[in-house]
């Protein structure tokens, strides 16, 4: 008995050491934040919001996390939305790159491109 219990301990035991492993491999809990998979464990997207600025345009803004021990370079970029989840069509939505030193925050903003922009959506890539 005492054996078994030892089993399913250890096993127990592996399993969450297996799964501390791959928690930085889970998408961003916003749905309107896409990570590419290739960046998954290496940068990390918090603090989003998305509310009216000093006029009825939108204002965007989060903040970029190099969470690994080396120098990044990200492209992101901000779709706008309209009321209904249709994509605006913008010069503005398009992407920007940008170095991040290791474990360096960085604060992105942006404003929509028109006073009809109900949402956005936030993209992350690795540069091309």
């Amino acid at each position: 008995m005492l054996m078994v219990i030892r089993k399913m301990f250890l096993c127990g035991l592996l399993a969450t050491a297996f799964l501390g492993c791959v928690s930085n491999r889970i998408p961003p809990a916003d749905t309107r934040v896409t990570i590419a998979p290739d960046l998954y464990g290496d940068v990390q997207v918090t603090d989003v919001r998305c509310a009216p600025g000093g006029s009825s345009f939108l204002t965007f803004q989060a903040n970029l996390v190099n969470i690994c021990d080396r120098p990044l370079i990200v492209d992101w970029k901000v779709q706008w939305l309209d009321a209904d989840g249709i994509e605006i069509d913008s010069v503005v939505s398009t992407w920007n790159s940008r170095a991040l030193q290791p474990f360096e925050i960085r604060a992105l903003k942006g404003t929509a491109p028109t006073s009809a922009a109900a949402d956005m959506r936030f993209y992350v890539r690795k540069a091309k």
